[in-house]
């Protein structure tokens, strides 16, 4: 299957976006309240085509292309790395082990798409609502905030996403559900105007991203994960002729001293030994013919 190029290769980036359904409805939702007002008030207009413009654009979404490495976590959203630390996962994940979390924040125009991580099945996928008063996610740890946890378990290893964003309002909205086998870098989920959220990866292995780093969700390379090393056999010297031993019932008997002689210097070589032996044995076979 041929894949496309990601986002950062192509020439206008966002001419490849889409929009939500409820983003192209505020947004002429908007358009037409900046008309009625526009028809009492021509500035008025702008009070209700920019809110709109704004909506629509918030609602912006695209398709992402993975990298093709396996061993590798991707980032599930657009934005930016606040910090990249060892904490201990949260019990709605179901996570044991030793486990880094990497916090990225978003801004309200981020695309709204939740992408998957790594590959493998949705083992489960936890939906919390938030209250109104907690309308802005100013802080990733603010109580009332709306919250999504997923767990995605690969052949070798789990990760696990906790999304955050504000409780106004429908923000957040899983397209997958629990038991789903999906891709790494395809959407199981949408959030609204931005937020927060935490990857929690196992431990083991490498972080390819630090604080400050700007992220292209389903695409920028998050992490390395370590893999076994192979144990590697060594090489057979084909240029050196393996020695066989002569067996001792075919050594004759004018050799024995010698062998035990040779067998006592520790000093010599197998190899000069093995070729003295049988040297010598030619020397006596010939013998043998003359006579």
């Amino acid at each position: 299957m041929k894949r496309g190029k990601p986002i950062e290769e192509k020439t206008f980036p966002w001419w490849h976006n889409s929009f939500d359904l409820e983003g192209i409805v505020g947004f002429l939702a908007g358009w037409l309240v900046g008309v009625l007002l526009g028809m009492l008030w021509g500035p008025l207009f702008w009070l209700g085509f920019i809110p709109g413009l704004l909506l629509l654009f918030a609602t912006r979404r695209a398709d992402r292309v993975a990298p093709p490495e396996r061993d590798v976590a991707v980032a599930p959203c657009d934005g930016v790395v606040t910090s990249v630390e060892e904490v201990e996962p949260p019990e709605a994940l179901r996570l044991t082990g030793r486990y880094k979390r990497v916090r990225i924040a978003s801004s309200p125009f981020a695309t709204t798409d939740i992408y998957a991580p790594i590959e493998g099945g949705l083992d489960h996928l936890i939906e919390e609502e938030g209250t109104a008063e907690a309308f802005a996610a100013m802080t990733a740890d603010r109580e009332g905030l709306s919250e999504l946890y997923a767990t995605i378990a690969g052949s070798e290893r789990s990760v696990g996403i906790r999304v955050v964003t504000g409780g106004l309002g429908p923000r957040l909205e899983p397209r997958a559900d629990a038991g789903d086998k999906v891709e790494m870098g395809k959407a199981i989920a949408l959030r609204r105007l931005g937020g927060w959220c935490d990857v929690y990866i196992p431990a083991e292995g490498r972080a390819l991203v630090a604080p400050g780093r700007t992220l292209i969700g389903g695409e920028t390379r998050l992490w390395w994960f370590t893999q076994a090393k192979t144990r590697q056999q060594p090489l057979r010297d084909e240029s050196v002729e393996a020695e066989t031993p002569p067996n001792p019932e075919t050594v004759p008997p004018e050799l024995v001293e010698d062998v035990e002689e040779a067998a006592e210097e520790k000093s010599s070589d197998p190899a000069e030994m093995f070729a003295r032996l049988r040297r010598e044995a030619s020397k006596l076979s010939g013998e043998d013919s003359e006579s």
